[in-house]
């Protein structure tokens, strides 16, 4: 079975210049090399470093390195140094539905280089608290790689949090009321904040966004289960009465 995901990349701009049938854009693309624009695809959205000011472009990558990438089409001249080019691919992964929970974390931690699940002392937490704090039944997955390795962070980058961590940073509950506060201004405007509201309710959201997922319906929920060093919340898509994942 496959299953269909959409991939965001982006380019942050230090320069522009125009060249022969478009223009040259000096700065650096996405962090990882997998989130790298490939020739062909298109930037659709430009806007500030702060996000700001958000423009309509349709830019198509001809070339794209670590320092500069080649763009034709429409929208070029709208670009200023500071500004951030974004657009997105859809991605098709196998799904691997016959994996239980604890062999979909082995195989993650296979990934990781991290020593066998089968090896370390796993110490089961108690879920039940956060998960009605949360009001979601938290993935299996996730539960048996936390139960087994617990909090921490992957290449000093990604920041993953549990249930009972003493840190703040890695306090599943803690982080997640953390960054609804941290984002809530994005998605629901200045000023119209309310802790009662999900913050994936789209029906909450500031009706001058404009990029609403269609996959977003009323009463879903989005719940932060970490953070990144660039400063990114990572979440879980939650729909009302389903588990967010095995």
């Amino acid at each position: 079975m496959l299953v269909v995901r959409i991939e965001r990349f982006a380019f942050s701009i230090d320069s522009v210049e125009a060249v022969a049938d478009g223009w040259r854009l000096d700065g650096e693309p996405d962090y990882h090399r997998r989130r790298w624009a490939e020739p062909g695809e298109r930037f659709h959205l430009a806007c500030n470093e702060s996000g700001r000011q958000p423009r309509d472009v349709d830019l198509v990558v001809v070339e794209l390195t670590e320092s500069y990438a080649v763009v034709s089409g429409t929208g070029g001249d709208l670009l200023r140094p500071d500004d951030t080019v974004s657009g997105e691919r859809t991605v098709a992964d196998r799904a691997e539905s016959h994996r239980t929970p604890a062999e979909a974390a082995a195989h993650l931690a296979e990934i990781l280089g991290l020593p066998p699940l089968a090896d370390q002392a796993e110490e089961r937490r108690d879920w039940s608290a956060v998960e009605t704090e949360l009001g979601v039944t938290l993935p299996g997955d996730y539960k048996a790689f936390i139960d087994a390795y617990g909090p921490g962070s992957v290449d000093d980058h990604v920041h993953v949090c549990a249930c009972d961590a003493p840190e703040e940073w890695a306090n599943l509950a803690e982080h997640n009321s953390y960054a609804h506060e941290c984002v809530g201004a994005e998605f629901f405007g200045r000023g119209n904040w309310r802790r009662d509201w999900h913050l994936g309710d789209a029906s909450h959201w500031n009706p001058e966004r404009e990029d609403i997922p269609a996959w977003f319906e009323p009463g879903d929920d989005l719940i932060s289960w970490g953070h990144t060093g660039n400063g990114d919340f990572l979440f879980w898509h939650v729909k009302p009465g389903t588990a967010t994942g095995p």
